[in-house]
């Protein structure tokens, strides 16, 4: 199994998973969980990681090899938004190619007309708390957990983001997926048919608020009836 070759790898050139796991700056169980789990469901931020820190290419990794990372004629790597539109794009029939060929021709003439200049704006910092807004069967609160800060993009929409934390479970998929890093706006109510991160009894969820329930896309999965116990923390705005 291509996880247990990346197993051998990783121990080979850092003596323990937990020594790597701090070395690209991941959590030991988000990189456990991807040994575990697969790496073709893993979010592609820990691939970017992963690959980075052993110098692999990332798109092989997906499709089950290891390979040594390409050097680019830019010397600039692809980001993860790149390798998923580069996934999305081979798996399209010919007519689909030509439309977006056609539509990347036309930005790619438009950007390249003279600019005076570009004032980019510093990217936003929040607090990420990690792997344990469940999509399944609960997890702890997590207002005494330590979080990470990480940056997001300096957009209009993300002005409103109060924090970020990461999927566990798929009973909010195909909307949510295990490990997805969402983008939460701090707020005591929603509106139904909004998606949020709910407490009950300790237990953080992300779910969708229904009329009498919190619902779940997954249908392999009951809805959560709501009770004087259910808190609303805030609402998902976004996915890093």
């Amino acid at each position: 199994m291509i996880e247990q070759e990346l197993k051998k790898m990783i121990i080979e050139r850092y003596s323990s998973l937990s020594r790597f796991a701090d070395e690209i700056d991941m959590a030991w169980t988000t990189l456990d969980g991807v040994l575990k789990r697969g790496v073709n469901k893993a979010n592609i931020t820990s691939l970017i990681k992963i690959c980075n820190g052993l110098n692999i290419d990332c798109e092989s990794l997906y499709y089950g090899r290891i390979l040594p990372k390409q050097e680019l004629l830019t010397s600039t790597p692809f980001n993860e938004n790149e390798i998923d539109h580069l996934k999305k794009y081979r798996s399209l029939d010919d007519y689909g190619k030509k439309a977006v060929d056609a539509l990347v021709d036309i930005e790619y003439e438009r950007r390249s007309e003279p600019k005076e200049y570009i004032q980019l704006l510093p990217p936003i910092v929040i607090p990420s708390y990690g792997h344990i807004a469940s999509a399944g069967t609960g997890q702890y609160v997590f207002d005494d957990i330590p979080p990470m800060m990480i940056e997001i993009e300096n957009t209009m929409e993300n002005q409103e983001v109060s924090f970020a934390i990461d999927v566990n479970g798929d009973s909010m998929e195909p909307t949510y997926h295990d490990e997805d890093t969402l983008l939460v706006k701090k707020q005591s109510a929603l509106n139904v048919g909004e998606i949020g991160i709910f407490m009950i009894n300790g237990e953080a969820y992300v779910k969708e608020l229904g009329k009498d329930a919190l619902i779940s896309h997954n249908k392999n999965y009951k809805d959560i009836e709501l009770t004087e116990n259910t808190i609303c923390i805030g609402k998902v705005v976004g996915v890093k």
